[in-house]
C-alpha cells in the first residue's frame, strides 16, 4: 500500500521528468540517481529474483529456452554495440516474412499510432498473436545470450516508455515537416529509461543512405562527448546538435545502420549517442525491441500502464521472466 501511495504522489511530477524541458531542468545523472534509488526498494522483489536468476540459474535458463549446454552468444556487444548480418538468428526468416506482410498492408498510410511526424508505429493491438515470429524472435536463446552478457541481469522487456516491441516507418512523404529543420529524435541524445540497456534494431528491407538510417557513436566516443559536452548536468539540452557534437569528437567515429534486410544491431541507446529518421526519402522499416533491467532509471511506470505482451503456460521460464509485467 506505501508503494502505491507513493507512486501516486510522484506521478503528479514524474511525466515532466521524462520530457526534454524536464531533463534539462534536473540533468540526466540527477533523474538517473533518483529513480534507481526509488526503484531498487519500489521493485526489489522482482530485481532481487532476476539478478539471482542470471548469477545462479542462469545456464538451466538458457537450456531450458533452447540452448544446448555448452551454448556461447554469436554476436558479443563490444562498445556498448554489435551487429549481425548473417542472417542466422533463430526465427529470424519467419520474422521477415511475417513483418513484410504488415509492411505490404501498412506501409505509407497513416495511422494512429504517431511517435512523431517522422516517426510512426505500425504494429496494431493484437499484433503480437497474430505474428508469432515478433516474440518468438526477441525471446530465442542468441539473441537473449547477447542481451544477458552484456547486462550481467535477467532483463525485462520495457514496460512502460517504450513498449517492449514497436514497428517503426520513417517515410518523408508521411511527414508535413520534413523540409523543415530537425525535430526531438534527429538530433544526437542518450536515452535515458535506464542504463545499462539494450536496444535490437531489426532492418526488415534494405536500408540506404536514403532511408533515414540511425547512426549512432561508440560508446567510448560517446563517454569523451558527455565528459566535454557536460551532457548530463543541470541546465545542459537533451538533444545535440551536429555542431556541437562534432566540435568534441570526430564525425568519422559515427556509425551509420544503413545495411540490407534482415541485418541486426544490438546497441545500449543509453550510452551510445544516437540519431535517426532524418530524410527518410525511401521508407524506412525497422522493428525496435527494447530490454530494460528490472530496476528502470526513470518513474514512468508511476503515471504509464506497462506494456503488455502474451505468455503462454508452455514458454520457457526465461521467456515469462522477460515478458511478464511488474
Amino acid at each position: 500500500m506505501l508503494r502505491k501511495k507513493i507512486d501516486k504522489i510522484l506521478k503528479k511530477k514524474a511525466a515532466t521528468w521524462v520530457q526534454d524541458d524536464g531533463i534539462q531542468t534536473h540533468g540526466i545523472s540527477n533523474l538517473i540517481r533518483w529513480a534507481k534509488r526509488y526503484n531498487t526498494w519500489r521493485y526489489a522483489k522482482r530485481i532481487k529474483a532476476h539478478q539471482r536468476a542470471y548469477d545462479c540459474e542462469l545456464d538451466a535458463l538458457m537450456q531450458g529456452n533452447g540452448a544446448t549446454a555448452d551454448f556461447k552468444p554469436s554476436n558479443i556487444m563490444k562498445d556498448g554495440w554489435a551487429i549481425d548480418t548473417s542472417r542466422t538468428l533463430p526465427h529470424l526468416s519467419e520474422l521477415l516474412e511475417q513483418a513484410g506482410e504488415i509492411v505490404s498492408e501498412r506501409g505509407g498510410k497513416t495511422h494512429s499510432d504517431v511517435q512523431q511526424p517522422f516517426l510512426r508505429n505500425i504494429m496494431f493491438p493484437g499484433d503480437m498473436e497474430k505474428y508469432p515470429a515478433l516474440l518468438d524472435f526477441i525471446t530465442s536463446h542468441e539473441v537473449m545470450g547477447t542481451v544477458m552478457d552484456y547486462m550481467k541481469t535477467v532483463p525485462v522487456f520495457s514496460q512502460t516508455r517504450p513498449p517492449g516491441v514497436r514497428f517503426m516507418e520513417s517515410n518523408d512523404a508521411l511527414d508535413p515537416g520534413s523540409d523543415g529543420p530537425y525535430r526531438a529524435s534527429q538530433f544526437y541524445h542518450l536515452d535515458v529509461h535506464d542504463t545499462p540497456l539494450v536496444y535490437v534494431l531489426v532492418l526488415i528491407e534494405d536500408v540506404t543512405m536514403d532511408g533515414g538510417p540511425w547512426t549512432f557513436l561508440p560508446m567510448s566516443t560517446s563517454d569523451r562527448a558527455v565528459e566535454a559536452l557536460r551532457y548530463q548536468e543541470k541546465g545542459v539540452p537533451y538533444r545535440v546538435t551536429d555542431e556541437a557534437m562534432y566540435n568534441v569528437v570526430d564525425p568519422a567515429e559515427a556509425i551509420t545502420f544503413a545495411y540490407p534486410k534482415g541485418t541486426v544491431l544490438f546497441i545500449d541507446s543509453s550510452r551510445c549517442f544516437h540519431y535517426g529518421s532524418r530524410k527518410a526519402i525511401d521508407p524506412r522499416f525497422q522493428l525496435m525491441y527494447a530490454y530494460t533491467s528490472a530496476c528502470r532509471a526513470d518513474f514512468s511506470q508511476t503515471f504509464m500502464s506497462p506494456f503488455s505482451a502474451p505468455i503462454d503456460e508452455k514458454d520457457s521460464r526465461l521467456r515469462k521472466m522477460l515478458l511478464k509485467k511488474r
